[in-house]
C-alpha cells in the first residue's frame, strides 16, 4: 500500500512539472535557427510594424497597430512566449488591453517569419494569429517605446 502512495505523488509530480515546462496548448519550442534572432523590423498583417530586440534570452519590442502597443517576453530555443499590452489612447477613445502570445520563430530558406497566436488575459491563444515577415535588421532611430511609433506610424 506504501508503495502505491509513493508512486502517486512521483506520478503527480512529473505531471505537474511537466505543466509548468510548457504553456498549455502552446506548440513545444524547437532550437533556434543558426544565425537567427528575433532582433529586427518585421511586418505583421495582424498587427502592423513589430520592432523587436531580442538581448540573451529576453525579447521586448513595439508594435504599430491601433495606437501601438509593447511586447516583452522569455525565449525558450525558437519559441517566444510574450505578454502584449496596448496602453489604450485617450484622444482616440481606445482603451487598454492586455494579453498574452506565443512566436514560434522559423526560416524556411525562402523567408525567416513569425507564427503564432494572442490571446486577452491569460489566454496564448484563442482570439487569432499572430504571424510576420522580417523585413530587415533594426537601425538606430527606429522607435522603442509606444509614444515614439505612434510619431513614425
Amino acid at each position: 500500500m506504501r508503495w502505491q502512495a509513493v508512486w502517486m505523488v512521483a506520478v503527480s509530480l512529473a505531471w505537474v512539472l511537466s505543466g509548468c515546462a510548457s504553456a498549455p496548448g502552446v506548440p513545444g519550442a524547437d532550437p533556434m535557427p543558426q544565425g537567427r534572432s528575433y532582433s529586427g523590423l518585421w511586418y505583421s498583417q495582424q498587427f502592423e510594424h513589430m520592432y523587436l530586440e531580442q538581448v540573451g534570452d529576453r525579447v521586448t519590442g513595439v508594435y504599430s497597430y491601433g495606437s501601438g502597443g509593447t511586447i516583452e517576453g522569455e525565449l525558450n530555443g525558437n519559441r517566444l512566449l510574450f505578454d502584449w499590452e496596448e496602453p489604450g489612447d485617450r484622444s482616440q477613445a481606445r482603451a487598454s488591453m492586455r494579453g498574452q502570445g506565443y512566436f514560434l520563430l522559423v526560416d524556411d530558406a525562402s523567408t525567416v517569419r513569425l507564427e503564432g497566436e494572442w490571446g486577452y488575459g491569460e489566454d496564448r491563444r484563442g482570439k487569432g494569429p499572430w504571424t510576420a515577415e522580417y523585413i530587415r535588421e533594426l537601425e538606430a532611430d527606429d522607435p522603442a517605446t509606444v509614444q515614439h511609433i505612434r510619431q513614425v506610424h
